[in-house]
């Protein structure tokens, strides 16, 4: 074999290897760098999250998520993608909540979600409901949710409520307001 075979393909070789390694950089796990989403300082994630939430012995909710994040420094775990779906006292499914992200408190129970915040129950007619927010607080003591946020409330109907600070239970039947509007369609009626 001459010198300048040897020198190509030793040439090759460095080049060959020199790409195999840039290629391992661009990949996290190869590299040992942490992935995203230990950005946030979290001790732990768990993927696929699926927690009953009970009150006396009693199952009130399931809660579903596709990312926690739970830190050793408090009973808080971050949660992305949360689904709630909620229960009465006999089993019997009232509500549903979806939004893109929550914080759970693992002492008291409480919850509260933002971003793309929609509540699905049944009102008092026993129709379906939707409740759309920014932001939605759970309390699991007294198993209600409330907002100071603007909201909108559409009935099965069609009828649109309006309004800013909420109090209502997860089928939406009992819900406070202080500022308030309704429209049904075809017709505005006034506060």
């Amino acid at each position: 074999m001459t010198e300048a075979r040897r020198g190509l393909r030793s040439l090759a070789g460095v080049l060959l290897l020199v790409a195999a390694s840039s290629g391992c950089r661009d990949n996290a796990a190869a590299s040992g760098d942490a992935p995203s989403i230990f950005e946030g300082g979290a001790d732990q994630v768990m993927l696929g999250v699926e927690h009953y939430m009970t009150a006396d012995g009693v199952r009130r909710g399931r809660l579903l998520a596709d990312t926690a994040l739970t830190f050793e420094d408090a009973s808080r775990v971050e949660l992305r993608n949360p689904r709630i779906q909620f229960f009465d006292e006999a089993g019997v499914d009232r509500g549903l909540l979806t939004s893109a992200s929550g914080e759970y408190d693992l002492e008291s129970g409480d919850m509260t979600v933002h971003r793309n915040v929609v509540l699905t129950g049944s009102v008092r007619s026993g129709a379906p409901a939707r409740l759309e927010t920014d932001s939605l607080a759970f309390e699991a003591a007294s198993n209600r949710l409330t907002t100071d946020a603007s909201w909108i409330l559409t009935h099965q109907d069609g009828t649109v409520e309006r309004g800013v600070g909420l109090v209502t239970d997860p089928a939406l039947e009992n819900i406070e307001t202080r500022d308030w509007s309704v429209s049904t369609p075809d017709v505005e009626v006034p506060r």
